[in-house]
């Protein structure tokens, strides 16, 4: 899609749809631009209490001249207008927008005193872009329908600059978060271990900033990852280890980015139920995103160093599966009881969070789907955060407000470490009490494998939607992303 940022008057756009932007007490000067150019025709409506300006109400105007149509959003009570109202209004044009026969959109910017020009700009870009999403690869062509090419920011000429350049944020973001898409939706018989190599591969060709590496079966076993590969046992296809380096500034933090990257997850000989299983081609989703933020990272020129680590393999059942009560040895020496092969994720993850030892990491964050306690204990929202430093608490808190993408803290509760202790090895894969508090036991489980600052964010509910939410249709999400952009953005040593 081609953005561009102009400033012009309305009775000069030459777009086929010019969205306006209002709220409910009282005229904002770009709402008050649109009722002159249509005559009073939007004047009238508030008068007849056809449009209130209710939070994400929408009014399409049919008009004559260069621009045939105005579509009124609504943005709410403005002294409780935040930027993710912005996002949900922005979200409730992009629906029309792909409803409608229409190729060139103008978005006229709002001017709110509670948000810059470039913030307004980057939220208004990056929730079109994602809104506007499809996923068409497997479908035959349908019937051919107009499709949003063209959008255009219209704003006032001292802000032309900070609004060009929030929306190349904006864009480089949306752009980020549709590629994590599509890894995700992909089905798995094509995105394997294999797959996420090879896009690893793409996102560094060119780039003399990013540089990647994989690892085989052999290199793997080489670095005795022996948890990764016992999880990769039962499958034909080859495990990977991908390793991604950004060199933003020699001097800077060096934060290493940790995914899961399970391809499918049948849950292995401990067989999951076979309603939704179908889903468990998004258990990559942590490996998706990792990848998301490295790219997304480089394009911004964030002044960090940053690492990606991604273990990558099927989990499937067969004659060479891993069993429960086998034990392996991780690659730091300690030894796992496989209590259930359907806590695959945390195995995998032990032998990345002691590779990242070897970078002496300012900080370690780790992606994952991991837990279906963790969408138990919050829905299908908000992401858990677990950190062994406090100080990390406010900063993601922080974050998530600025993002729209929420977490809810979770905590490290010594008290049941006693879960994961094992009889016969130095520790077990599931908790003993595995009705209740998984997704503290996994996090603890994670935590016998670090020894440096260390943020774990389970996503497991909020990687994948069966609904649809404001810029975020079914499927995979890309949520996540964002949120550790903005974070990485504002880290220190």
């Amino acid at each position: 899609m081609k953005i561009s940022v102009i400033s012009k008057p309305l009775e000069k756009l030459s777009a086929e749809l010019l969205v306006t932007f209002a709220v409910e007490d009282k005229l904002l000067p770009e709402e008050k631009l649109a009722d002159r150019f249509l005559a009073g025709r939007v004047a009238k409506l508030r008068q007849s209490k056809d449009f209130h300006g209710e939070a994400n109400q929408t009014r399409l105007i049919f008009a004559t001249g260069s621009t045939p149509r105005i579509l009124l959003v609504g943005l709410g009570k403005q002294k409780v207008l935040t930027l993710e109202t912005i996002r949900e209004a922005a979200a409730a044009a992009g629906s029309e927008l792909k409803r409608l026969p229409v190729k060139h959109a103008a978005f006229l910017l709002p001017s709110l005193p509670s948000l810059s020009p470039q913030t307004l700009a980057q939220a208004v870009t990056e929730t079109v872009l994602l809104a506007n999403y499809e996923f068409p690869y497997y479908k035959r062509p349908g019937k051919d329908r107009a499709k949003l090419e063209n959008l255009e920011l219209v704003t006032a000429p001292k802000d032309v600059a900070r609004v060009k350049a929030g929306s190349i944020t904006g864009q480089i973001l949306a752009e980020a978060i549709m590629a994590v898409r599509d890894l995700g939706n992909h089905p798995s018989n094509v995105a394997t271990p294999t797959h996420l190599a090879e896009h690893a591969k793409r996102i560094a060709k060119g780039n003399k900033n990013l540089k990647v590496k994989i690892l085989h079966r052999p290199e793997i076993k080489k670095e005795n990852m022996g948890a990764l590969l016992a999880v990769s046992q039962g499958s034909d296809e080859e495990p990977k280890f991908i390793i991604l380096e950004y060199h933003g500034r020699g001097d800077g933090p060096r934060v290493v980015l940790v995914g899961k990257g399970i391809t499918f997850d049948s849950g292995g000989i401990s067989l999951k139920p076979g309603e939704k299983m179908e889903e468990m081609k998004y258990d990559m989703a942590g490996a998706a995103t990792v990848m998301g933020v490295i790219k997304a990272a480089c394009e911004l020129g964030l002044p960090l160093n940053l690492v990606g680590l991604i273990p990558a393999t099927e989990n499937l059942p067969s004659g060479k599966a891993s069993r429960p009560g086998d034990i392996v040895k991780s690659r730091s020496g300690k030894t796992i009881e496989i209590i259930s092969t359907d806590a695959e994720g945390r195995l995998v993850l032990s032998d990345a969070l002691d590779y990242a030892k070897k970078y002496k990491p300012d900080l370690v964050i780790d992606f994952a789907t991991l837990t279906g306690a963790i969408v138990v204990a919050l829905g299908d929202d908000l992401i858990g955060a677990f950190t062994n430093r406090e100080r990390f608490v406010p900063q993601l808190k922080a974050a998530a407000e600025a993002t729209g993408e929420p977490l809810w803290p979770m905590p490290l509760y010594r008290g049941y470490e006693e879960f994961i202790k094992s009889d016969f090895a130095d520790i077990r894969n599931l908790g003993s009490t595995t009705k209740y508090g998984d997704a503290i036991n996994a996090a603890l489980f994670l935590q016998n494998f670090v020894d440096y600052p260390w943020i774990h964010l389970d996503i497991a509910g909020v990687a994948w939607t069966t609904r649809e939410k404001p810029y975020r249709p079914k499927g995979a999400t890309g949520t996540g992303l964002r949120l550790a952009i903005e974070f990485l953005k504002n880290f220190r040593k």
